[in-house]
């Protein structure tokens, strides 16, 4: 059953099963303080009870006021899902288009909201292929690293000798978190 929750509903969903699942247990076994879900979040804990009441109100965790957070099994598969998203978009970003990993985290989270499942399959069974069905898959990413860097550059590629005159996306200045 497809749950439809709001990106910030998700982000939190993700934060709590992030927490839990870090304890080695499964999710739904692990009881995360609400401090720790706003600290992950960098909010207040006021704005955490806010969302936690929505996330209990649709069934995917369980809160008693002034204990933790626990999940649900519904909201651990959910919370999985919405990971397992989140890992894949940040695994191509770095891997494949070799965005810095602060970057592509930052993106990742934003990106993972408005994807399609088929989208996001397609992207994991790519990576998945790259890993495991290419025994030449590092040359290959090495050689398109080589590109892609020159074709910032705006230089030619050396080994394929391809301008890289490709239709350039609109630039959009991010502040690069490892910068600070």
């Amino acid at each position: 059953m497809k749950q439809n929750l709001s990106p910030r509903l998700e982000m939190y969903l993700k934060a709590i099963y992030q927490q839990a699942s870090a304890q080695g247990a499964p999710a739904e076994s692990v009881e995360v303080p609400m401090k720790e879900i706003a600290r992950a979040l960098e909010v207040t804990v006021p704005s955490v009870s806010e969302a936690i009441g929505t996330l209990k109100g649709r069934g995917l965790v369980l809160h008693e006021a002034y204990g933790g957070v626990r999940l649900t099994s519904r909201g651990a598969r959910l919370g999985r899902e919405i990971n397992d998203r989140f890992d894949i978009l940040q695994r191509f970003l770095v891997e494949v288009l070799d965005v810095s990993p602060p970057i592509a985290g930052l993106e990742a989270c934003e990106i993972e909201h408005v994807l399609g499942q088929d989208t996001l399959q397609r992207l994991g069974a790519y990576l998945s292929f790259l890993e495991h069905g290419r025994a030449d898959a590092t040359p290959f990413l090495e050689h398109f690293h080589q590109y892609l860097h020159g074709h910032l550059r705006g230089e030619p590629c050396a080994r394929c000798e391809q301008t890289t005159d490709l239709v350039e996306a609109p630039a959009v200045r991010r502040e690069d978190p490892a910068e600070d």
